[in-house]
């Protein structure tokens, strides 16, 4: 994690005031029906994760977020850190927008500045994939209200001769910065708010 904030900090300039947190929830699932394993459907009912009408609930403790990371995880989503005015959450506050939707989506966060999203990939890997799980992302955050109103990082692991450099451009236009080593380039792309991210176009078209 100290690498993870010490390069943001030296490349994007973040105030000490802020704060990283690891795994930030942004998903849990809504309904009990949802969960189609029974070992892990018992084992969320011995947390009292539902209801008695088989809903989660709207608030739930850091510790209970943990399990569910752990012991649950298709059952959840979080980013990979969150750039915070908090140091500590003690709980996290979710709601639905439809009776029925699959999650309950992470919501009255005044403290939440950014999200940081991490990738990493091989030499092998071509571009076009590289730009679909870049968009793939994007557009799963896209889905929660919140996070469309922050900002967004994303931080490429690349190995030497994986050049990103044009997807970067693309999506975060002059928001690029690149860090070499002997082994690896690591490119990080940022912008103030997610929502400003244009997909319309892409790099690599679809065929």
């Amino acid at each position: 994690m100290n690498d993870i904030i010490s390069l943001l900090q030296n490349t994007l300039k973040l105030s000490p005031e802020l704060y990283f947190i690891k795994d930030y929830p942004v998903k849990i699932v809504h309904e009990k029906g949802r969960v189609n394993e029974k070992q892990i459907l018992e084992y969320l009912n011995s947390l009292n994760f539902f209801d008695p009408n088989g809903l989660s609930a709207h608030s739930y403790d850091d510790k209970t977020i943990t399990l569910l990371q752990k012991d649950a995880s298709n059952y959840i989503k979080s980013v990979s850190y969150a750039i915070s005015k908090k140091k500590i959450y003690e709980n996290y506050i979710f709601a639905e927008k439809f009776p029925h939707d699959r999650w309950k989506k992470i919501v009255d966060d005044d403290a939440l500045e950014a999200v940081i999203e991490i990738s990493h990939f091989t030499n092998e890997i071509e571009p076009k994939k590289i730009e679909t799980e870049l968009r793939n992302i994007m557009r799963s955050r896209k889905e929660v209200p919140l996070l469309k109103k922050v900002g967004f990082i994303w931080i490429a692991y690349c190995d030497k001769t994986q050049d990103v450099s044009n997807i970067m451009q693309h999506y975060f236009l002059e928001n690029v910065k690149s860090v070499s080593t002997e082994e690896q380039t690591i490119f990080i792309g940022y912008n103030g708010e997610l929502q400003n991210i244009n997909m319309r176009y892409f790099v690599y078209p679809p065929k």
